[in-house]
């Protein structure tokens, strides 16, 4: 079923960097379902960020594909994963993102 045409619908890069966002601001990711006591997978968290918002459905496919395809990891590593696979993503599209260097003390 396709989204309300009238629903905002980020598409290409900037879909991507808008999951990224979402799933920065979780302590963790889930898999197999959107919702847990307190806890989302990354679409999931998304649609908590901006429920009134659609996605296109390839975009679904693809980010809960890597969402779910470490069943076993912890959360926060799952996190990680999802993340770096958006970075890349996104690099794909042309952004550029900085190496953080290591404070000196």
């Amino acid at each position: 079923m396709d989204a309300d045409p009238r629903l905002y619908t980020p598409r290409g890069a900037n879909a991507y960097f808008i999951i990224m966002q979402a799933v920065e601001a979780q302590p963790g990711l889930i898999h197999g379902k959107l919702h847990g006591v307190g806890a989302h997978c990354a679409m999931g968290s998304y649609w908590k960020a901006h429920p009134d918002w659609a996605i296109p459905d390839c975009v679904i496919d693809e980010v809960a594909g890597i969402n779910d395809s470490a069943p076993t990891v912890t959360v926060k590593r799952r996190k990680e994963i999802v993340l770096q696979w958006l970075k890349w993503k996104l690099r794909c599209y042309g952004f550029k993102y900085r190496v953080k260097k290591p404070r000196s003390t």
